[in-house]
Formats: structure tokens, sequence, C-alpha cells
């Protein structure tokens, strides 16, 4: 009788464990298959395209926007242009001086886009 009640509890014990293995499995795959998807949706996006709620030409961005913006030139591959100052898109950040920004003024921004839509030129002037 010793037996039979060690043979069931190891038999509960190894159907629990069997479902635990299967749930396991399936929480990985189902996991690995929504990061798949997800990196696929990513890679997928148009990066020349920028969502944004406001018209285009309308916003108004504080001095330290454009700065941040100038520090990420590389990611928006385009010109920018500070009342008149032309930070090109190859420059090196190491040698670059923005210290005449003034980061409390408030800019105006203008997009230049070619035939494609593709952003050429960002332009910030003071307000």
């Amino acid at each position: 009788m010793k037996n039979a009640a060690s043979m069931i509890e190891f038999s509960a014990l190894f159907f629990l464990f069997l479902s635990a293995l299967i749930s396991g499995s399936y929480l990985f795959e189902t996991t690995h298959l929504t990061l798949t998807e997800a990196d696929s949706t990513i890679s997928g996006r148009d990066r020349n395209l920028i969502e944004t709620p406001l018209i285009e030409g309308s916003e108004t961005v504080d001095g330290a926007s454009v700065v941040q913006s100038i520090f990420h030139i590389a990611e928006i591959n385009a010109d920018i242009q500070v009342d008149g100052l032309l930070y090109d898109k190859n420059l090196n950040m190491d040698y670059t001086d923005v210290s005449m920004i003034n980061v409390n003024d408030m800019y105006r921004t203008e997009y230049q886009r070619d035939s494609n839509g593709i952003l050429q030129k960002l332009i910030f002037r003071r307000v």
C-alpha cells in the first residue's frame, strides 16, 4: 500500500513537471514570436517620416531642443541651420561648438524636403 501511494505521488509530480515544461515551452515560443514580430515592425518603419501632432512650420522650440537636435544630427540625417549658421549632416560632434545657441531663446522651425518628401534641411530661426 505504501508503494502504491508513493507511485501515485510520483505520477502526480511527474505530470505536474510535464505540464510546467509544456507551459514553459509554449511561453518561450510565444515570446520569441512576439519579439520577432516587434523587430520586423520596427525595422520596417520608414525612418524618414516623423510623427508630430503639430502642423509643420508652426512649431516653436527652445534653444535646448535646438542643441539636442544638433547632437542628434546623424540620426536626423539632414543639415541643420540655426540663425544662418549651417551644421552639415556629416559633422564631427567632437569639433562642433554650439555655445552661441542660447538655450533659453525660442526658435521657430522650418523644414526643407526634396521631391520624395525626405528631410534635407531643418531650419531654426530665433523668435
